[in-house]
């Protein structure tokens, strides 16, 4: 009955190594898609209904922010802002998730962080390849050093931040005001 190269298996072997591969096959499956997104993240908000005849100008907003915890503060203050309307934030946390949101996204806002702990580029390198590509991309300077956000608005940066919630707010209040209702 059993071939002499191969191994004797009891049933229960067998059956454990047919649910092995079922599982092993699962995992490649549902590990590959066509479009990876390193180390970020998409948050939907939802205000209210706009009034009639209102817009908002940047519904689609690409946060590339290495800290967790400043990613946070800013999606809050995004969120505190915008009571009206429906704005999807896309979160970046490595330079590759940033390129990936870019290219994938109809992204029209970017607030970008200079000093990324990532080995491919910086917020600078960053800047200059997503203005190549979108020239009429809003880009937002949001580092903690002033060396950083001068080397952001030198490479096409259109305004400084400096991590300021405030000041994200009050850009957002002259740019884009139907979400704020007022």
């Amino acid at each position: 009955m059993n071939n002499p190269g191969q191994k004797y298996q009891k049933p229960s072997e067998r059956a454990a190594g047919f649910i092995l591969n079922i599982f092993g096959w699962i995992r490649y499956i549902a590990g590959s898609t066509t479009t990876v997104m390193p180390r970020g993240h998409s948050v939907q908000h939802q205000g209210s209904k706009l009034g009639p005849g209102k817009s908002l100008r940047f519904q689609n907003i690409l946060l590339v922010e290495d800290d967790t915890n400043r990613a946070e503060e800013c999606i809050e203050a995004i969120r505190s802002y915008y009571v009206c309307g429906s704005v999807i934030i896309f979160v970046a946390h490595t330079y590759d998730a940033a390129v990936t949101y870019c290219e994938n996204e109809d992204v029209n806002l970017v607030i970008m962080d200079a000093d990324l702990d990532d080995e491919d580029g910086d917020g600078a390198a960053l800047t200059r390849q997503f203005l190549s590509r979108k020239p009429e991309l809003t880009i937002l300077a949001n580092s903690s050093s002033k060396f950083s956000n001068l080397k952001l608005t030198g490479s096409g940066a259109r305004e400084i931040l400096g991590k300021s919630t405030e000041k994200l707010k009050n850009w957002f209040l002259l740019h884009d005001p139907a979400g704020a209702d007022r």
